[in-house]
């Protein structure tokens, strides 16, 4: 009976010290500009967001993010990190999107990616990177989106790059002078979901209900940022990221959920409420 107890309250503060260190970790991230949002995908898992106040991030700032350990979205885009700083991300075994547009980063810091198995989308626009990138991420089996617009990255590159991962659709940029205006009109995609406008006719319910696990693209139409905000069980916002301009974010959530869109002041602009199926949200102008 002693050995049980002894072991139970070891674990107890095994378990309390890891929350404390992910705490810590979580402060100084704060304290650096980050944006520490909780993920619905897992108990414990982060969506950290340094593109907004964090511009600032230098390489050392990356190990408190390899200290919190369960991050699943991770956005450096126009931070000052470099090459040297991508050794702190090799042990994000979580890890499914990671921006790292227009910043100092080359071959031998993409060299650091090559475990991170569970990649994927990866955005290089801007970087410093050649086909030996390529080289390197050829082992990402999970990888669907790649982006080396304004790159070194060759045609040849990518052709012997696709060979390895043919499911992995590689943007390189657009040539304007190629394009032929088409003044057929697309079909509307179906499975959008309804805008309710704050001060509308139409309410969104009070909170939230537990339904089936699905997917959500927010799309940003208005000319400004707007915040997303989850209307959780109890009936009290809680802020999953910012959307920039003409941005979108791919969420994962549940079916029943309410999310809320608000501006720069927290001012709420409009609900979405999800259904059955897969959908996307447009934010409308």
């Amino acid at each position: 009976m002693f050995r049980l107890l002894l072991i139970g309250t070891v674990l107890t503060l095994g378990h309390a010290l890891g929350h404390a260190d992910d705490q810590v970790a979580i402060d100084s991230i704060k304290k650096n500009g980050g944006l520490v949002l909780p993920s619905p995908g897992g108990k414990n898992q982060w969506d950290i967001q340094f593109q907004l106040r964090g511009r600032d991030l230098t390489d050392d700032g990356l190990a408190d993010v390899a200290r919190l350990g369960n991050v699943v979205e991770l956005n450096l885009r126009d931070t000052k990190i470099t090459s040297a700083g991508l050794v702190h991300l090799k042990g994000l075994a979580k890890l499914t999107r990671l921006h790292l547009e227009r910043t100092n980063v080359g071959d031998e810091g993409i060299a650091n990616l090559t475990k991170l198995t569970t990649l994927e989308y990866l955005n290089l626009y801007g970087t410093k990177i050649t086909d030996k990138s390529l080289d390197h991420l050829a082992g990402l089996k999970n990888l669907r989106q790649l982006y080396v617009w304004q790159t070194d990255v060759t045609d040849a590159g990518i052709a012997k790059f696709k060979k390895a991962l043919p499911a992995v659709s590689v943007v390189k940029g657009i040539d304007l002078s190629t394009i032929i205006p088409v003044a057929k009109e697309e079909p509307k995609p179906e499975n959008d979901l309804k805008w309710l406008p704050e001060g509308g006719d139409e309410k969104p319910p009070a909170k939230s209900v537990t339904g089936e696990f699905i997917f959500v693209r927010f799309i940003n139409e208005r000319d400004k940022p707007v915040k997303l905000f989850w209307i959780d069980y109890g009936g009290k916002p809680k802020l999953y990221g910012v959307i920039e301009p003409g941005d979108q974010r791919r969420q994962s959530t549940y079916e029943g959920a309410v999310w809320m869109l608000a501006d720069e002041r927290d001012k709420p602009l409009g609900y979405f409420v999800t259904g059955r199926e897969f959908a996307r949200a447009i934010i409308p102008k």
